[in-house]
């Protein structure tokens, strides 16, 4: 899978020093990675996020600033 067409970076679920929990999660990111992208949207929509016609669920359509991302 690519972002605006650069390929992702994979991290190495069993790097040293990692605790379970953060292996666990690397190894559902490369699961999701791998999916096509059809596949990753059902998915996307299944877990709430978009709806069927592509639009972001209102949880995730606020467009007010966030503490986490930047505000250009």
């Amino acid at each position: 899978m690519s972002a605006k067409g650069r390929k992702l970076r994979t991290l190495d679920p069993e790097a040293p020093g990692l605790d379970e929990d953060t292996r666990k999660r690397r190894r559902a990111l490369a699961k999701l990675q791998q999916l096509p992208l059809d596949e990753f949207f059902q998915f996307l929509v299944r877990v709430g996020i978009y709806t069927e016609d592509g639009q972001l669920t209102p949880p995730y359509s606020n467009d007010e600033p966030s503490a986490c991302r930047p505000t250009d």
